[in-house]
């Protein structure tokens, strides 16, 4: 899981506004990682909110898959991420209307979980097209549903030294720790300047 946010750990503005919160040098530092995975994957809050391209600019690289969690197929037919410049693929619930994707995207059916889409379900249809590396860009909803299932094997943090405060949107959403004694622990592994900002890269314990 891959997220940029500010010291309080917002990812934007009370109003929505996120652009950009981190500096040129962290955001090209991402596109270096989305080179380095076989897909990038976003939910349908962070396509509705950002309509994202998903693709790799900035640094020389392969194109990943470009994948949108879309429950109920709210993508429209002119978002940027359906364009030629990477292959797309939208995962959507089995009961969804997609008509409007289909000649646009790679369309795969899920059943429906407590939360959105089977997550498990997801990834093991994405094995099966050869994706062995995600890079998860997806906001606090898309995000509190991975690490709550447990999918969640590294984590690096690019944060900017702004303060956003009340009303701000959290990084990680998702039924979160009942306690602290429930919260999920990860290992420290890197900490390093990009700019101004600092990246930091943590692996579960």
């Amino acid at each position: 899981w891959k997220y940029g946010a500010s010291l309080d750990g917002r990812i934007a503005a009370a109003d929505g506004s996120s652009k950009w919160i981190t500096s040129q040098e962290a955001r090209t530092d991402a596109h270096r990682l989305r080179a380095e995975c076989d897909a990038v994957m976003v939910g349908s809050g962070t396509q509705a909110m950002d309509d994202p391209h998903l693709a790799v600019r900035h640094v020389q690289g392969r194109q990943p898959l470009r994948i949108v969690v879309d429950s109920n197929a709210r993508t429209p037919g002119t978002a940027r991420v359906l364009d030629n410049a990477a292959p797309t693929l939208i995962a959507v619930a089995e009961d969804a209307d997609a008509g409007h994707l289909e000649t646009k995207a790679v369309v795969v059916r899920l059943p429906r979980a407590e939360r959105g889409l089977d997550l498990h379900a997801l990834l093991k249809a994405l094995e099966e097209r050869g994706i062995r590396s995600i890079l998860l860009e997806g906001g606090p909803t898309l995000a509190g549903s991975f690490l709550a299932e447990g999918l969640i094997d590294r984590v690096v943090g690019y944060v900017a030294p702004v303060l956003i405060g009340g009303g701000g949107l959290p990084s990680l959403g998702g039924p979160g720790a009942a306690s602290i004694d429930l919260a999920r622990r990860f290992r420290l592994e890197e900490v390093t300047r990009i700019g101004p900002d600092v990246r930091v890269v943590a692996y579960p314990l």
